[in-house]
């Protein structure tokens, strides 16, 4: 499925529509693992390649522990093949280069979600998988979620060890204009499930500049403290109880953020 999304708040198109502008991204990001003595690595990975303007988050499947499986390895190799393959696609499509990541994680047990992004031109382009993700906040304010793919509650698609010759499901996609000033904060479910679209608008408005590695510790700490708040409602437990079930407070699990500031590329200037 492929969705083109224009700025909400464009007016009419003049005549004469001059080029996008060269936007480049820069991130911060952080990564808290849960407390488990089985992974202690966690089950999360990421990558971000700065100079191609591509980042991606996975989520390793932690059923895998019952067989005696760390799902981490998997989506720790997955992001890697991820990141080269970013390296060697020249129009960094995010399908593309999860295709390929995925394709060469073989060999490895497990399963993980993954979410991958590029910036091109002024559009961020995605494919997801399963239920990590991202938010678009523009003057900081939401204007854009991605989209989660579930079968059902706390059950989401994902990538499986490599059998497949393609993707085994179809990835959500998605092409979205961006402004100078635009923040992107992708994140797995430990930040999704955790945390409120509208309280990470109060910590972006707490911060009178915009500073990607701090922004993304700050949310990664309030994730982790809404996690463990037994009586708290959150994204997950507002969740559990749309499908029917009983749930009250955070979920814990691993953390995962990346924070993005778009902003206008630096201009070139050539010697006389």
């Amino acid at each position: 499925m492929n969705h083109s999304y224009n700025n909400p708040f464009a007016a009419a198109a003049p005549a004469a529509v001059p080029p996008a502008p060269d936007l480049r991204i820069q991130f911060g990001s952080i990564y808290i693992p849960k407390q488990n003595s089985f992974g202690p690595q966690g089950e999360d990975a990421h990558f971000i390649s700065t100079p191609d303007k591509v980042f991606g988050v996975a989520d390793g499947v932690g059923a895998w522990a019952e067989e005696g499986i760390d799902s981490g390895e998997y989506a720790r190799a997955l992001m890697a093949n991820c990141a080269a393959a970013a390296k060697a696609d020249v129009d960094a499509d995010p399908r593309r280069i999860l295709t390929k990541g995925f394709m060469k994680t073989t060999k490895i047990l497990g399963s993980s979600t993954a979410c991958i992004m590029a910036l091109r031109g002024n559009a961020l382009k995605a494919a997801n998988i399963g239920d990590s993700g991202f938010m678009i906040f523009r003057e900081k304010k939401l204007i854009f979620v991605s989209v989660s793919q579930q079968h059902r509650f706390n059950c989401p698609f994902q990538l499986m060890d490599g059998y497949f010759l393609e993707l085994p499901v179809q990835p959500w996609e998605c092409r979205v204009e961006v402004w100078p000033g635009d923040i992107v904060v992708a994140g797995t479910d430990g930040l999704l499930d955790n945390v409120f679209a509208s309280e990470i608008e109060k910590v972006l408005k707490e911060e009178e500049r915009v500073d990607p590695g701090k922004l993304a510790w700050r949310l990664a700490e309030l994730a982790l403290r809404n996690s463990v708040d037994k009586r708290r409602t959150t994204p997950f437990s507002a969740a559990a109880r749309r499908a029917g079930l009983w749930c009250e407070g955070g979920k814990i699990d691993d953390i995962t953020v990346i924070v993005g500031h778009v902003q206008e590329a630096k201009a070139k200037y050539s010697r006389t």
